[in-house]
């Protein structure tokens, strides 16, 4: 049986290199990768621009990166910036700092601290979120926390077996923080600062901040005295 060793591209300071497949990949500086990459791993210390389809086991971005196709990925770490102009596939996806997805995002585990702006649906097992969110579409996993900060968040469906939704202020955070959403459906569902025209769960906590058109429950249901809901109902 023949085995081909995968040889490592590495590029420094500013270079371009073809796609294709290779063991690691390396970027110090300012680097273009073409179109159909393929790596066991993906560095990139400064700005990574890749041009097409890319799939690697272990990606770790520190500054700058930006993939113009599709990104399937094992092990995902941003520190700084990422932008994926296609749909993003992954395991672990853990972010400090700011990514954009075009298209919809799907994979196990998502932690973020920061903002994240999904165009599509983005569906995970886990989906953490300590900043901003903004998905155009559905988010459904089957854990959801988000520590609301910065600005303003934008979800238009959430769906999930435990979901909480809790406003992070600090010295720093000077905004009006709250999430507006068209609906909201899970099985324990708790929401602060949250603006929404359906909430429907089996227990439902309505914490204070919120503004809710009608809540629909079937087990039990709490409002806090100072947020406003317009209809309840018991299934």
């Amino acid at each position: 049986m023949e085995i081909t060793k995968l040889g490592n591209l590495k590029l420094y300071g500013a270079g371009h290199a073809a796609g294709g497949a290779y063991h690691h990949v390396s970027i110090k500086g300012e680097g273009v990768v073409g179109e159909g990459l393929s790596a066991a791993g993906c560095r990139v210390f400064g700005t990574g621009l890749f041009l097409g389809k890319a799939e690697t086991e272990r990606l770790r971005v520190f500054g700058e990166s930006e993939f113009k196709g599709d990104l399937t990925a094992g092990r995902i770490t941003i520190y700084g910036t990422m932008k994926v102009s296609g749909s993003l596939q992954f395991n672990q996806f853990n972010l400090k700092g700011l990514t954009e997805i075009r298209g919809n995002m799907t994979g196990e585990s998502c932690d973020v601290k920061g903002k994240l702006d999904v165009k599509g649906n983005c569906e995970t097992e886990m989906f953490h979120v300590t900043g901003c969110v903004d998905v155009s579409g559905l988010l459904n996993a089957g854990d959801i926390k988000l520590g609301l900060g910065h600005d303003v968040s934008y979800v238009r469906e959430i769906g999930g077996t435990s979901i909480a939704v809790k406003s992070r202020t600090g010295l720093f955070n000077r905004k009006k923080v709250k999430l507006i959403a068209d609906l909201i459906e899970g099985d324990q569902i708790y929401l602060e600062n949250t603006e929404a025209a359906v909430v429907r769960g089996k227990e439902v906590v309505i914490g204070p901040g919120c503004s809710i058109g009608t809540i629909e429950y079937k087990n039990t249901c709490e409002c806090d005295q100072h947020s406003k809901i317009k209809e309840k109902h018991k299934l």
